[in-house]
């Protein structure tokens, strides 16, 4: 679509370079006259007046038709050239019988001749001739049969005149330039079109290398990822492992301490026990003790057989304690 719009414009441009249109003879010399009516110029040279007349054109309009040509040649004639045919010496200055032409800014040219074709008020001979082409006046578009005069075109800037010059030539120049131009359009769009290729591979080729590194990236992401919970599955590992070990330790700690609840429950009863003994075995001699006083008179054994209750008690404490450490 891009290529069929570039293609289109350039034929565009073409054709309103290469367009043919109404012009003014080489040898037309330009004057500085303006309209002083339907069918006259004036100016002053060297103080005198001159009238100029479009040679074979008359006028037989009516005020209102006059006022509309007046208008018209106003906003045409704003340059004025003449290919004089004769000068006649009248009262007052002097009349020039020419061929007129004026234009309004000099991109092309009104003949006069061919006022006829536009105002029904003027009279004068208009020629045509056969030419397969299309030519471009201030007055109008004429294809084929066009009117007879002078010429330009644009595209070859060449100035001729009908009849007398070959039209053909022109069109044929022109298909060629034509031909030319939509080749010379498409040569540009595809190297626009090739730039456009080059730009977006140079894009697609440093954005493949983008992702080529994000790749990469992602990559040693993983590979770190996995080596951390490889190292984090080794740690839980041992982490069970010592706490299987721990919960072995605990059990058998608990096992133990079990055993040596049981252990000293037994030697708190066989302590208690032993101890009951000696307190009754200590009563009995108190007891042997008061009684043998008032007869016999014999020393008094109560303290020491107290000292020796006292030492046996601390032996079975400290032999306690001894047992409950190990």
């Amino acid at each position: 679509m891009k290529l069929l719009g570039i293609i289109a414009l350039v034929t565009l441009v073409a054709a309103v370079f290469g367009q043919i249109v109404s012009w003014v003879p080489p040898h037309a010399q330009l004057v500085g006259a303006y309209v002083y009516n339907a069918t006259h110029f004036a100016y002053y040279k060297d103080g005198a007046a001159v009238y100029i007349a479009q040679e074979g054109l008359t006028f037989n309009g009516t005020d209102a038709e006059a006022q509309a040509v007046m208008q018209f040649l106003y906003s045409q004639c704003k340059y004025v050239a003449v290919e004089v045919e004769n000068i006649t010496v009248i009262d007052g200055g002097e009349l020039w019988p020419s061929e007129v032409y004026c234009s309004q800014d000099g991109s092309s040219w009104l003949w006069l001749r061919l006022l006829p074709l536009r105002f029904a008020a003027y009279k004068g001979d208009v020629d045509f001739v056969n030419a397969s082409i299309t030519v471009y006046t201030p007055i109008g578009v004429f294809t084929g049969y066009v009117p007879a005069g002078w010429y330009l075109d644009r595209g070859t800037n060449t100035v001729f005149r009908l009849p007398g010059f070959n039209a053909s030539l022109i069109t044929e120049i022109h298909k060629l330039q034509r031909a030319i131009t939509q080749l010379t359009a498409q040569l540009q769009a595809v190297s626009a079109n090739n730039s456009q290729l080059s730009a977006l591979l140079t894009q697609l080729s440093a954005k493949a290398n983008e992702l080529e590194s994000q790749r990469k990236a992602l990559e040693e992401a993983v590979r770190q990822r996995e080596s951390v919970i490889s190292a984090l599955s080794a740690q839980l590992q041992a982490a069970r492992a010592e706490a299987d070990a721990l919960r072995k330790q605990l059990e058998e700690a608990r096992r133990e301490n079990e055993a040596l609840r049981a252990r000293l429950a037994e030697i708190n009863a066989t302590y208690t026990d032993m101890i009951q003994q000696l307190q009754a075995q200590l009563d009995q001699l108190s007891q042997m003790q008061l009684q043998a006083q008032p007869d016999e008179g014999g020393p008094n054994l109560l303290p020491l057989l107290f000292i020796a209750l006292i030492a046996i008690v601390g032996a079975l404490v400290y032999i306690r304690k001894k047992r409950a450490e190990e």
